[in-house]
This record gives C-alpha cells, sequence and structure tokens, in this order.
C-alpha cells in the first residue's frame, strides 16, 4: 500500500484529511483560539501592526508573528476564521517533511529512517491534536527544528556562513512566534556538541563553533528587535516592561496559573507516545539501541537537558512539550530501523487496530452507556455512525498484512487520523454549539451598533467574542458584584453578559439572549432587570 505514493504525497494526504476533518466538525475554541482571532482582528482594524490589542488594552503575552501570519492570510482572502486556522497545520506540514530532513541528516546511511520519521510524526496522537489547533506551540516547534537542523549542517559543512544565519533566523523567528524560550530548545543541544559531534572535519574549531553560536544568537536578537524596540516606543513604558522582562524569566519561574509538581511531565510522558507506544517494533528495536550512536546522543542532548528545565520550572503545561516531540519521533523511528526481519512486519500493527477497534465500539455505544451511567446528557444524541467508520476502518486495515516497515507505519497513521476525526466528529456533533461564539458575539454587535453598552461580568474577559462578532470597541470588564450594579446604574439601557449554572433559578424571561457554554450557561442581562432583581448575586457568578 505504501508504494502507491510517495511517502510526501501519503504525509500531504494525511494531513490533508486531518486539516479538513477539524475545519468541518469544530469552531474556534474559547479561550485560546478565539482569544488569538481577537488579538489579530483587533490589529487590523485598529490598522496597527506593531502593537498587540486585546480588548482595547495592549495585550504583551505573546509576540506578533501569528498575529502577522493571520493579518497576511485576511489580506490575501478576506476577513474570515478558516483561513487564520490554517497557520499551525500549515506549520506542521512544514515540521513534518523537516523532519525526515533532520533524521537524514543524522543516519544519511540509513534511508529507512529518514522515510519513516515524518510518518511516524505524523501518527502520534498528540502531534496531530495541536497540529489543528491555532496556538504558538507549533510554529515555534517548527522553528526548534529548524535551529536543530542548522545545528547539524554546521557540524558537515565547515561552519558555513549561511548556516549560522539560517540558525539565527530559527532563533528570531522562534523569539517572535513564543519569546526567548527558543534558545531554551536550541542551546542545549549546541552547547552539548563535544558529546554529540564526534565526525569533525578538518578545518573544525570549537571555538569557531562557540563564536558562531553567539553570532546567530545576536542575530536572532536582532530581528526580534526590529520589532520589538519600535513596538515597545510606540505602546508605552508599561507595555515595554512586559515584552521586554515578562516574556523571560518572570513567566517562566513565577508561573502560578499553571503551577504543577516537577514530575507532572513523567506522568503524562507515555500518553504523548500513544499510539506507537503499543506498537511492538519500537520496544524490540528500543532495546537495540546503544549510546554509541552519535545520532542517538544527538537526540538526547537536544531533549533531555530541555525536559529536566521544564520539569523544575512552575508553570507546566502538555503543550510545552510540542517543541521536543520530533526528537521522540527520531530515536522512534531509528529504534524501528534496528528491526530487518521482514516477517515481523505481517501483523505488527495487529495490537493497534485492535484498540482502535475498540474505541470504535465504545464511541458506538456511547450514547447507550451514558443513558446508563448518567454522565452527560448532551453525549446521549452522540451518532453511532462516527464509531461504525472507526471500527470498519480498524477492521480492514487490521486484515490486510505488511509487505514492509512503511507499509505498517501507514496503517497506523491511517487509523489515528481515521480515530481523530471520528471521535471529533462525534463529540463536536452535539458540543459544538457549547463552544461557538458566533450567534452570541453576532448578539452583542447588534446591541453595540444600537449605542447600547455592553459590559462583562467577572475577573477576566478573554475576548471571547471580539472577532466572531466583529467588534470594533472593548466590552467593559466588570469585577466583583458592587462594581456590576454600580455599573448598570449609570447604564441603564445597556446589558451584561453573565454567567451562571442553573438554568431554571434564571429564567428566559429574565435573560435577553443565552448560549450553554461547557458545563455552564452564558446569558445576556439587561440592565434594568438586574437593578430589579437584586437576589441575582445569589445566582450569577463573577
Amino acid at each position: 500500500m505504501y508504494r502507491l505514493l510517495s511517502g510526501r504525497l501519503w504525509i500531504f494526504l494525511l494531513w490533508g484529511i486531518l486539516v479538513a476533518a477539524s475545519l468541518y466538525v469544530r469552531p474556534l475554541l474559547p479561550i485560546d483560539e478565539t482569544r488569538y482571532a481577537a488579538v489579530a482582528w483587533e490589529m487590523w482594524f485598529r490598522n496597527d501592526f506593531l502593537v498587540p490589542y486585546l480588548n482595547g488594552d495592549t495585550y504583551s503575552h505573546k509576540p506578533p508573528l501569528l498575529f502577522w501570519l493571520m493579518q497576511l492570510n485576511w489580506w490575501l482572502v478576506g476577513v474570515n476564521d478558516w483561513s487564520l486556522r490554517l497557520i499551525s497545520p500549515f506549520f506542521s506540514l512544514a515540521t513534518l517533511f523537516l523532519s525526515g530532513a533532520v533524521a537524514r541528516a543524522l543516519w544519511p546511511d540509513r534511508k529507512r529512517v529518514g522515510q519513516l520519521t515524518p510518518l511516524l510524526l505524523l501518527g502520534l496522537s498528540f502531534w496531530m491534536i495541536y497540529s489543528t489547533l491555532t496556538m504558538f506551540d507549533m510554529m515555534l516547534a517548527f522553528f526548534a527544528l529548524l535551529g536543530i537542523y542548522s545545528l547539524l549542517k554546521l557540524a558537515e559543512s565547515h561552519l558555513s556562513l549561511k548556516h549560522w544565519t539560517l540558525l539565527g533566523i530559527a532563533i528570531g523567528g522562534g523569539v517572535l512566534s513564543k519569546g526567548p524560550v527558543i534558545l531554551q530548545h536550541i542551546l542545549p543541544a549546541a552547547l552539548l556538541a563535544p558529546w554529540w559531534l564526534v565526525r569533525k572535519t578538518a578545518y573544525f574549531r570549537w571555538k569557531h563553533w562557540y563564536f558562531g553560536l553567539i553570532a546567530s544568537i545576536l542575530i536572532g536578537a536582532a530581528i526580534a528587535l526590529c520589532w520589538a524596540i519600535p513596538a515597545g516606543i510606540a505602546g508605552g513604558e508599561e507595555y515595554r516592561k512586559a515584552i521586554f522582562l515578562g516574556q523571560t524569566s518572570g513567566r517562566l519561574v513565577d508561573s502560578f496559573a499553571h503551577k504543577l509538581p516537577w514530575w507532572w511531565y513523567l506522568d503524562i510522558l507515555p500518553f504523548l507516545l500513544l499510539p506507537w507506544l503499543l506498537w511492538k517494533p519500537f520496544w524490540v528495536g528500543l532495546r537495540r539501541l546503544t549510546y554509541q550512536d552519535s545520532g542517538i546522543r544527538f537526540c538526547l542532548a537536544w531533549a533531555l537537558p530541555v525536559f529536566i528545565a521544564f520539569s523544575l520550572v512552575s508553570g507546566k503545561r502538555i503543550h510545552y512539550l510540542l517543541p521536543l516531540i520530533p526528537a521522540l519521533a527520531l530515536i522512534l523511528a531509528r529504534a524501528v530501523d534496528e528491526v530487518t526481519e521482514p516477517e515481523f512486519w505481517k501483523r505488527a500493527h495487529i495490537i493497534i487496530m485492535a484498540v482502535f477497534g475498540l474505541l470504535g465500539v465504545i464511541l458506538m455505544l456511547l450514547p447507550w452507556i451514558n443513558d446508563v451511567y448518567h454522565w452527560q446528557a448532551e453525549l446521549s444524541p452522540i451518532s453511532p455512525m462516527w464509531g461504525s467508520l472507526l471500527v470498519i476502518c480498524a477492521t480492514v486495515l487490521g486484515v490486510i498484512r505488511a509487505r514492509e516497515v512503511q507499509d505498517s507505519v501507514l496503517y497506523v497513521c491511517v487509523a489515528s487520523v481515521i480515530a481523530l476525526a471520528t471521535v471529533s466528529g462525534g463529540i463536536f456533533e452535539v458540543t459544538a454549539d457549547r463552544y461557538d461564539t458566533k450567534i452570541a458575539a453576532r448578539t452583542i454587535a447588534a446591541l453595540m451598533d444600537e449605542n447600547r453598552a455592553v459590559a462583562f461580568y467577572g475577573s477576566k474577559y478573554h475576548g471571547q467574542y471580539q472577532f466572531a462578532g466583529r467588534l470594533k470597541q472593548p466590552i467593559t470588564v466588570i469585577p466583583s458584584f458592587a462594581d456590576l450594579y454600580d455599573w448598570a446604574g449609570h447604564h441603564q439601557t445597556g446589558y451584561i453578559i453573565v454567567t451562571y449554572s442553573d438554568a431554571e433559578v434564571l429564567p428566559l424571561s429574565l435573560i435577553s439572549y443565552h448560549y450553554p457554554f461547557r458545563g455552564q450557561n452564558i446569558g445576556l442581562l439587561s440592565c434594568r432587570v438586574l437593578l430589579e432583581n437584586p437576589g441575582l448575586i445569589a445566582v450569577l457568578k463573577p
């Protein structure tokens, strides 16, 4: 089956199916995707491409590259939500192909490793999920891998100027993607070069290596400063301090919002390797690897220090590890290449297909199981069709024998893509309205067009209605109940966006518009109704 198309075409085809399914089954997800779209939108209608804004205030949490690319898409095809959702997938696709180039640079005599690495990376469930999410981490993963590739090419090219420049571009692109954290992904491998670089040319000198590294960092810094300096001047003192200081040690060490124990990443590491963790060739080949392999040493020098550093800092989120996943795919591909017995591959994928088949059966029976155990009412309408598709796919691919390792890997990749598409399709078929902010945002926009003031009652508003409603003025944020009544008294024709749990306690007669959001409800409450019903304090959530 693998020989029907070239490896690149298979990757592009599976990637296309994955992206098309994501665009079809789900909207932009609050709060991250809608927030980033809101920042790009506000820069767009302000015609300000230096300083990001969110709900009228400068937004210093992230650099501007993603927002620039969103606006570039809008300049090309008009303002919409589908084009901005293609940015992360395209960076994922570029990273897939680049991972093959890194594999060939590490193991030039092992062609299978270069062929397998992109497919193995694509088949990872963790990678597939984040390939379709509009976030900064896939961009960072690309620039980190580009920097890693530059280091490998420098090691074999007499430390050429073009590759030092390429490394500088990778650092600069990474800084503009997600800040100085790009250095944490590249510097360990560069500094540990004496451990992994065993084949040096006659002209190689370590002092040239480290001086060149410093020069590349300066190139990257210069690229970032071309934006940061004028943006800092234009954004004011508070914004200037935030972008020059807030993106470094402060956000890394004192990230209390996502504080987790040091061993948390170790706990979730097995899940990052699914479904390949269930693939027997991985374990067989892993036992045959040795530290004498310079490619393995390089991958360890690249990934292990970063993993340890991320484990020691307070703030942890699963997608922070995304730039390290290509290193895992490289080790996985190298391990699999150790398995050379042809008969080994015929049924190597059968266990994974059985697991996917079981997942399909669970998805088929989920409405019945939910009715019995009363988990969540919204799960009951899920169509059995989604689970049936996965069962059929897993059965067909499980019956087909693999002639070689490429076939086995391809079968698992196909099943992984179908699994993600069917599970997402089934879940979002019945829950998409709980995440889609379009109708609410357009209702808010209509109120603003009538010159009615609109406020958000809560400690923090994430801009989830700004882009969907194409709002051109900020929503007032009211953090406390006392301020809520004061604001309502001064804006009696206005409306307040409120959150509440029990729809029965707050009847529709009091709410101008409402919709379910995750496990609660969002409503538009008239200021006059609020003033006439002071007992609502027991119902509304700040």
